[in-house]
């Protein structure tokens, strides 16, 4: 007996062909998603995780110097710095704002130097500064350090008011979850993997003033979609 048309005909998702097609298209697709940072790969745990897509992890100065760095920043190191930054740039509005590298250097140049006149000719001494003021202020052209800090569901600082031609440091942590930080620079963006727990760096330039938008790329819970901050570039 003759087979009949329906069995002698394949469905075209049983042919070969299209299974090795579907199969490549489909591996090819995930290396573009790990190439931009949203996928990870096996062998980027055993060289340093984010080194694959242009992040290294922050060294950690220790002390006032910035000297003898540990090889990482533990999560610990980097809250503690991430407080010291807010208290340190954040208006009362919420905001944070972080002025030019000139600008730290100029509000504290007269720090440490003689007052004649508040004491009749007796200098006095200058008062106590937290380490935050006491850090060394980045030279002109030298990266600001900025610290984002990513969990569910937000960023905080969730607005950052930053200055074009300045290149920044953005020293980033994901403290509970794995999350992304994409940054919406025009018709591109920059695409950061944030593993838990795990310190990444990025550092930045904005060339035009506007809006940046930064979101999360890594589907995190229920309230992912609404997990977003902006920057606005003077």
């Amino acid at each position: 007996m003759e087979p009949t048309q329906l069995e002698s005909k394949q469905h075209l998702t049983t042919r070969r062909g299209f299974i090795a097609a579907f199969g490549f298209g489909g591996v090819a697709l995930y290396g573009a998603w790990a190439a931009y940072g949203a996928s990870p790969l096996p062998f980027t745990h055993a060289s340093g995780g984010h080194a694959a897509h242009g992040t290294a992890p922050a060294k950690a100065p220790a002390g006032h110097s910035g000297h003898g760095a540990d090889p990482l920043m533990t999560p610990d190191e980097f809250l503690r710095r991430h407080e010291a930054f807010l208290a340190r740039f954040r208006t009362p509005d919420g905001r944070v704002v972080v002025p030019a590298a000139a600008a730290p250097e100029d509000a504290h140049a007269d720090h440490g130097a003689p007052q004649p006149h508040a004491t009749h000719g007796t200098p006095t001494p200058p008062p106590a500064q937290s380490h935050a003021e006491h850090a060394p202020q980045p030279a002109d052209g030298e990266p600001l350090d900025i610290y984002l800090h990513a969990f569910r569901f937000g960023f905080t600082p969730d607005e950052m008011h930053l200055r074009a031609g300045q290149p920044y440091r953005f020293r980033m942590l994901a403290s509970d979850v794995s999350h992304g930080a994409s940054l919406q620079l025009g018709h591109a963006s920059r695409i950061v993997r944030l593993r838990a727990n795990v310190v990444s760096e990025q550092t930045i330039t904005f060339h035009r003033p506007g809006r940046v938008l930064v979101y999360c790329t890594v589907f995190c819970g229920p309230a992912h979609d609404a997990m977003s901050g902006r920057i606005v570039v003077a």
